[in-house]
């Protein structure tokens, strides 16, 4: 029995690999979808619809971890919480460390979607909210 969804997205300034897992009551993770989206409005809305299609329950909890990448993660931050989704932002040092404690050696930003996508699941991390009121603003 799944009792959570996590998206791991890993945000350059030309695209978002993005990676969704799930962790069942015995505390397998297991993922179930990878997919690459531009980092642009349409590739966003695209990453958003196919979260929501991904998520084959929506009674059971979501949540979307990703790096803090300077500002390359805002755009989708922002979006995918104007959205209702929850968010988590990590600094590039603790999910760093969390995927070398996995063993996962190389670097690259499938498997950091991936690490990313674990760590949201299997941790309670915690919600990011903007500071103030906040309105979309794309940099693109």
């Amino acid at each position: 029995m799944i009792i959570k969804y996590s998206v791991g997205l890993d945000v350059s300034a030309a695209d978002i690999k993005a990676c969704i897992s799930v962790i069942d009551i015995e505390q397998r993770v297991k993922v179930q979808f990878s997919k690459t989206h531009s980092n642009t409005k349409k590739g966003l809305l695209e990453l958003y619809n196919w979260i929501i299609k991904s998520h084959k329950s929506p009674e059971i909890p979501l949540v979307v971890c990703m790096e803090a990448t300077g500002v390359y993660h805002e755009n989708s931050a922002y979006f995918l919480l104007e959205k209702g989704l929850r968010i988590s932002i990590v600094l590039p040092n603790k999910a760093k460390k969390y995927l070398q404690a996995l063993g996962l050696k190389s670097k690259n930003d499938k498997i950091d979607a991936k690490g990313l996508a674990q760590m949201g699941a299997e941790q309670n991390l915690k919600e990011w909210k903007p500071l103030g009121n906040f309105f979309m603003i794309f940099v693109f």
